[in-house]
């Protein structure tokens, strides 16, 4: 039997692993952070109607986002392409003919105010600073439909961005975990084989699951009344972690 290689490198999930985010969709956020958008470009002189602009695009990333989340409706699990959805909107109501600065700048404000509805955990940095400090390579490998400039910039704002070495984001990637590209895509950044790296997410399916269909290690981060306790208990992870600061004990046992 092989020996078990070192791990190098610890990829995480970002929303309910390093940041509270279960209640998604948050409808009342997302309707403000589109009419503000809305009034920013009437500003700038698009002729828009804030109410009705915030009304269509929670429509339609409505039926976008449940789409790409329904394996009936999304069997080959790929992601849906907000950030073109957004400059739809922004071109629609006539955003195109106005001062891209100042538009941009709008859509920065929209994307952040969307983004600010996760929160990260308290033992987060202190976590991700212990990781660092033992030499390991940190990457984020989430299922994200934002802008990945806005999901850099929410780490940014919250004092983590330091922490990461790279991103693998399905909204960059174009596939959704547990597809074996996202998975992929996060090693071709790491530049490691699948056994030196262990994945830490809450999803029993598409983190914990998909990673080890992958070769990768696994480790779930319990959360309460996310998921049912029967695919908790089916999905087999290599360890489980109630608290992030419980890594370093799993990586002691895993070298």
């Amino acid at each position: 039997m092989a020996a078990t290689r070192r791990i190098t490198t610890v990829t995480l999930d970002w929303g309910d692993t390093l940041a509270a985010n279960h209640g998604m969709p948050y409808l009342v956020t997302q309707r403000r952070a589109f009419e503000r958008l809305a009034q920013d470009l009437a500003t700038l002189g698009c002729a828009v109607v804030p109410a009705a602009f915030a009304e269509q695009a929670m429509a339609d990333l409505s039926g976008d986002w449940r789409r790409s989340i329904d394996p009936q409706q999304n069997p080959e699990h790929k992601e849906f392409d907000f950030a073109a959805m957004l400059s739809g909107w922004v071109a629609a109501a006539g955003g195109m003919d106005c001062d891209q600065h100042r538009v941009r700048q709008a859509v920065t404000r929209c994307t952040a105010r969307l983004t600010d509805t996760v929160i990260p955990y308290g033992d987060s940095g202190p976590a991700l600073s212990m990781l660092k400090a033992r030499g390991y390579r940190i990457g984020i490998l989430s299922h994200t439909p934002w802008p990945g400039d806005a999901c850099r910039e929410w780490f940014h704002r919250h004092g983590l961005a330091g922490y990461i070495d790279f991103y693998s984001l399905s909204c960059e990637v174009g596939w959704i975990k547990p597809h074996p590209r996202h998975f992929q895509h996060a090693l071709d950044q790491a530049g490691e084989t699948p056994d030196r790296v262990l994945h830490v997410g809450d999803h029993p399916l598409r983190d914990i699951e998909g990673a080890r269909a992958h070769g990768m290690r696994t480790c779930l981060r319990v959360t309460e009344n996310i998921y049912s306790q029967d695919a908790l208990d089916r999905c087999g992870p290599d360890a489980e972690i109630l608290q992030l600061r419980e890594l370093l004990d799993v990586l002691d046992r895993m070298a």
